[in-house]
């Protein structure tokens, strides 16, 4: 799909490896600039070969003006470049923007900062302190009372994710006019655009969303020999159904009255499902609830359709391929 494109990464750990590693998925030929010491993930090879698998990767001292000359070689050639570093050290090495939009007038250069380039913060952060500076750590730890990690780097994730997304809407633009583009995007911006529901209901009713943390129909509740998430919002139909299935007598109750009798009715739904086990709950539920056990990660990786093993320097890994069938 993207044959053709040529992209340069100067980006370490996740967001930056992550984002070239969709384009790298979708075709892109993708070469990765490692400092002479490489990469710092390398520390976690299969982590490494995950984030970085497909690339073409080059040692470039960029400190050094040969090798400096041999990375403006290719950038004169790139169609993107995604970097990762800090605001002002790009523009220290002579790599930023401003120096290789004069060799590359089309270039669409991508900077993926902590806090962008313009913000007062301009500190080393990693996922789990801009998932607490942005407010994703106090809704994740809701249900608990107190902050808590989600452990699913969404920081890191998403700022990739929508990266990849402008970079391709940039790449887009620039196949239609020539034109390049200059792309600042901080992972403090993406997670807290990660919470569009919580963010729209705060900054417009002044509350918290209340449908996930005080929902006792929106919990995990443990059974038998398992553990079972209950997935159900203001659906009567769905919330019927699911008390009928238990045999529990809240039938027909507004979504409002379930949040404000939320610790009573949870207590009933878990002592329900405390005495069933897997098979009791897929046989009362069946297709007609959303609900869903808890699986260990292991098991549903080795089981998913995107498993497959794959040759990185060397040697091999398994892995999980690109999540979207097109044809």
């Amino acid at each position: 799909m993207l044959e053709g494109m040529l992209v340069v990464e100067l980006a370490y750990y996740y967001p930056g490896p992550y984002c070239c590693r969709i384009l790298r998925d979708l075709g892109a030929d993708v070469v990765k600039v490692e400092p002479p010491a490489g990469d710092p993930m390398r520390y976690r090879p299969e982590i490494f070969a995950a984030l970085n698998r497909g690339k073409r990767i080059v040692k470039l001292n960029l400190k050094e003006d040969g090798d400096r000359e041999e990375f403006y070689r290719l950038a004169e050639k790139a169609d993107v470049i995604v970097e990762g570093f800090r605001p002002g050290v790009a523009r220290r090495l002579g790599v930023d923007y401003e120096r290789i939009s004069k060799i590359n007038e089309g270039i669409i250069y991508c900077s993926i900062t902590g806090f962008g380039q313009n913000s007062r913060f301009t500190r080393p952060v990693h996922d789990i302190n801009v998932l607490a500076m942005a407010g994703v750590c106090e809704v994740a730890g809701m249900a608990g009372g107190e902050p808590s990690d989600p452990n699913v780097q969404l920081s890191d994730f998403s700022s990739a994710v929508f990266a990849a997304i402008t970079i391709l809407s940039a790449y887009v633009r620039k196949l239609r006019t020539g034109k390049g583009a200059y792309i600042d995007l901080s992972m403090f911006d993406s997670a807290l655009a990660s919470m569009p529901l919580h963010t729209s209901a705060i900054l417009n009713s002044g509350e918290y969303m209340r449908d996930f943390s005080e929902n006792p129909g929106y919990r995990i509740y443990r059974a038998k020999d398992c553990y079972v998430s209950l997935g159900i919002l203001d659906e009567p139909q769905f919330w019927d159904e699911m008390c009928r299935a238990l045999g529990l007598d809240f039938t027909g109750m507004s979504f409002e009255e379930r949040l404000k009798r939320s610790g009573e009715i949870e207590a009933a739904i878990a002592a329900k499902l405390a005495e069933m086990d897997r098979e009791d709950i897929e046989r009362a539920f069946g297709e007609r609830i959303p609900y869903g056990i808890v699986e260990s990660l292991g098991d549903v990786a080795e089981k998913s359709w995107m498993l497959e093993e794959f040759e990185f320097e060397g040697k091999r890994f398994r892995g999980l391929r690109f999540p979207a069938r097109m044809r």
